[in-house]
């Protein structure tokens, strides 16, 4: 979670390509925010919406605005079920989604309905590993860490769907592996 706060939002966008998130996200009308840069969800797809409340949460919580992840997070969910995204990616989004709201079994269990696909991961992976360690299972942490340092190099060089977009944070959830092996 650390990495999570510490890192947050720029890393997590979906809509920035490389990472910056495009220079933010307004509050959407009619839910807590007004303004020009308000941005209407209502004209938005399911999956649009889920990327706009995804962003929205990630940038709460990285800058420690508990109202707002608090007013956004439970709406992020709810799309998130409508979407009930398949892919890898999408399915990361969900889980953190759930690790911001503290629902850490609701996390692993979103990670590992991924990694049944894709077992290798490394977005899932650290989830997964960041999960346990919050519902105490360290040996089940120091597992999962251990298998995204041996695949990670691999991983990388697949630049599979959605690495791109979370290029930045992969290197972190990299460095939080090895520091728990190392200490842990």
């Amino acid at each position: 979670m650390v990495v999570l706060v510490a890192v947050g939002y720029p890393i997590l966008s979906r809509n920035g390509g490389d990472g910056d998130g495009g220079g933010g996200v307004a509050p959407p009308a009619g839910m807590g925010g007004s303004g020009a840069g308000a941005v209407d969800l209502t004209t938005m797809s399911l999956e649009e919406q889920a990327t706009v409340l995804f962003n929205r949460v990630m940038t709460s919580n990285s800058t420690g605005d508990t109202a707002d992840v608090a007013f956004f997070l439970p709406k992020a969910l709810i799309i998130h079920e409508e979407v009930s995204p398949t892919d890898p990616d999408g399915i990361y989004h969900y889980a953190l989604l759930h690790m911001v709201g503290e629902e850490y079994e609701a996390a692993l269990a979103k990670a590992q309905e991924g990694l049944a696909q894709v077992p290798d991961y490394l977005l899932l992976l650290a989830v997964s590993a960041e999960a346990k360690l919050a519902l105490g299972d360290a040996a089940g942490a120091r597992e999962i860490y251990g298998h995204l340092v041996e695949v990670y190099d691999s991983e990388i060089a697949l630049m599979r769907p959605g690495y791109d977009h979370h290029s930045r944070i992969l290197p972190a959830y990299l460095e939080e592996a090895q520091a728990f092996l190392r200490g842990g």
